[in-house]
């Protein structure tokens, strides 16, 4: 079977535009089907609904941004049996990570499955048969047969398949999680821009007041028509002069008094920020809010960073350092692992260096040569 990555087609949704005229209705049906592992609509409704509102946005963004501001590293296990061992193992997985083309970008992809519920990686092969990139398969090109069924490709995101081309799984690097957050962010994302919209409308009817004068008592129907266009002078110009007895009327918000959009907006923002970021004040400054509160979201947000973090290292580990590991030192228990976010120092006492791309990389230590007396 080809790469996937050549047989890629959407140009067809690429004319359709999820978010024109979608409806409450229309939202629960795609991620009904979602369930059932037809994910293409679902999916593709997902990455508009992303781009579309500035606050989801943001708060993917905080996301990705604390995810690409950490450390990686090749470690070894503590306490390894075999410390030499080990020590091959890393210095094997730091020169097939140093392969990779584009580690960066599949670990920002990988990243998006918190929000999408999955995320796939296709290795790509040299004619050695060495892995030189991960390519990223876009959520809705899969689909599956229930809600565990096992993955397939849905070449032309087909609206409603659950059945496609099988995949070999040893291709693929693979991160599920147990609840996408764009499923509840998509209710969220419905009501904001069903509440702006009400301003909107809101607005244009009592944004500005609307005048109504009161003509004098024993006006004549002459005198009414002429009262008539001098109040729409008025109204134009905003002044001029009245008969003695005349009154200005001012409709306000067709009284109701202040206008519950803001509260509701602000409802709503809050929850988006809390189910993206953990707190409301990484994303949105609030007043009257001290230092300690601003700490504790902050502490938070890190956790949540961190959990993301260790579940894209054991993406890793499991799909691209096991098989690897196994394969070249075959037999032997795998004593070394790629990871993201630890702060620790090499725990076998390599100097430690950054590349180009912010990650880790060991360097030995330099072999002191013996002393002509022969002495070290």
């Amino acid at each position: 079977m080809a790469s996937i990555f050549t047989s890629k087609d959407n140009q067809w949704r690429e004319n359709l535009n999820p978010l024109r005229g979608v409806t409450m209705e229309r939202i629960v049906r795609m991620i009904e089907e979602g369930e059932r592992g037809a994910f293409a609509d679902v999916q593709w409704f997902y990455q508009s609904m992303e781009r579309a509102d500035s606050l989801i946005a943001t708060v993917i963004a905080r996301r990705k941004a604390a995810l690409m501001s950490a450390e990686w590293n090749v470690r070894v296990e503590e306490n390894a049996s075999d410390p030499e061992l080990a020590r091959e193992q890393a210095d094997f997985l730091i020169s097939e990570y140093d392969r990779i083309s584009n580690l960066r970008e599949a670990v920002a992809f990988l990243a998006t499955s918190a929000f999408r519920g999955y995320a796939h990686l296709e290795k790509h092969f040299d004619k050695s048969g060495a892995i030189v990139k991960l390519e990223s398969v876009e959520q809705w090109f899969w689909c599956r047969k229930g809600m565990f069924g096992e993955w397939q490709y849905n070449a032309g995101a087909k609206a409603g398949a659950v059945e496609g081309t099988k995949i070999k799984r040893e291709n693929f690097i693979l991160l599920e999680s147990p609840c996408a957050l764009d499923r509840m962010l998509a209710i969220y994302y419905f009501r904001r821009n069903l509440a702006l919209k009400d301003w909107d409308g809101y607005l244009e009817i009592y944004g500005i007041p609307s005048l109504f004068f009161v003509g004098p008592p024993g006006a004549s129907t002459e005198k009414e028509k002429l009262y008539a266009e001098i109040a729409e002078q008025l109204a134009s110009a905003g002044r001029g002069y009245l008969p003695n007895g005349t009154t200005v009327t001012h409709v306000n918000g067709g009284g109701s008094g202040r206008a519950p959009f803001s509260d509701h907006l602000a409802y709503l923002d809050k929850q988006i920020a809390l189910l993206g970021t953990g707190g409301t004040l990484t994303v949105i400054a609030e007043s009257g809010t001290g230092t300690l509160a601003g700490g504790a979201q902050q502490d938070a947000f890190n956790q949540i960073a961190q959990s993301d973090a260790a579940a894209i290292s054991e993406a890793f580990q499991r799909d691209f350092d096991t098989p690897l590991l196994a394969e070249a030192f075959p037999g032997v228990p795998v004593l070394a692992y790629f990871e993201i976010g630890i702060k620790k120092d090499n725990p076998y006492g390599l100097p430690v260096k950054k590349d180009v791309l912010g990650r880790v990389v060991m360097e030995a230590p330099a072999v002191e040569q013996p002393s002509p007396t022969g002495n070290v």
